[in-house]
């Protein structure tokens, strides 16, 4: 995977996707978790069949993670990711098109095989870590949260079992065209009520919106 290149606080990381250099600014004011973190903990929640390019949290998880401590795990936090398979293929406006209608029909029936190989893969990986192994129940499809030139939102809700505790993750989904490249932006909070999703949702847009402004 190709390293962010560094970055002072004021300036934006950048990466490349497929040979092309991409500004990626994090959410609001969350900083890039930086190579290490990125390598190992947050690889760990990238699906094989995508790359990860850049990982985002508050600073203060931040701050705990990068000194060892995890507290009560994660619970906000943002990637942005590129499918492995058309990384090295231009994206025109006919394939996003194409892209989008493929993902918005399969939204409210994502098949429960995919869930659980999903899940038996991360947990390949939290195996190798040492760390025990995690439940990954069938999503809660919330459907399409915006849609613009370019960007189209998603949303839904994801319960995570580890040991005796569950959590249940918003989680939302934008698919981008940035300089040609399909992207993935992914976009986390733990729920706490349906404001977390509205919240989360507008957020997931900001960033977009940035994401796209800072590629043109």
């Amino acid at each position: 995977m190709s390293k962010s290149t560094p970055a002072s606080s004021t300036e934006t990381p950048r990466v490349k996707a497929g040979g092309v250099e991409l500004a990626v600014p994090g959410p609001g004011n969350f900083p890039e978790v930086g190579d290490r973190l990125r390598t190992t903990l947050f690889e760990v929640l990238t699906p094989s069949t995508n790359r990860l390019l850049s990982a985002y949290v508050p600073q203060a998880t931040l701050t705990e993670l990068t000194t060892g401590k995890v507290g009560d795990g994660l619970r906000h936090y943002a990637m942005l990711q590129v499918p492995r398979q058309a990384e090295y293929v231009e994206c025109t406006p006919e394939t996003f098109t194409q892209v989008l209608q493929g993902v918005e029909s399969s939204m409210g029936n994502l098949d429960a095989k995919i869930v659980g190989d999903l899940g038996d893969e991360m947990n390949m990986r939290l195996k190798s870590l040492g760390s025990k192994s995690i439940e990954i129940n069938r999503p809660e499809m919330l459907g399409g949260i915006f849609k613009k030139t370019d960007v189209s939102g998603f949303a839904m809700l994801v319960a995570f079992k580890q040991g005796e505790r569950t959590v249940t993750m918003a989680t939302t989904l934008a698919i981008l065209r940035v300089k040609q490249k399909l992207l993935f932006a992914y976009f986390y909070k733990k729920y706490e009520s349906p404001e977390t999703v509205r919240d989360l949702s507008k957020d997931l847009e900001k960033w977009t919106d940035a994401l796209l402004s800072a590629n043109k």
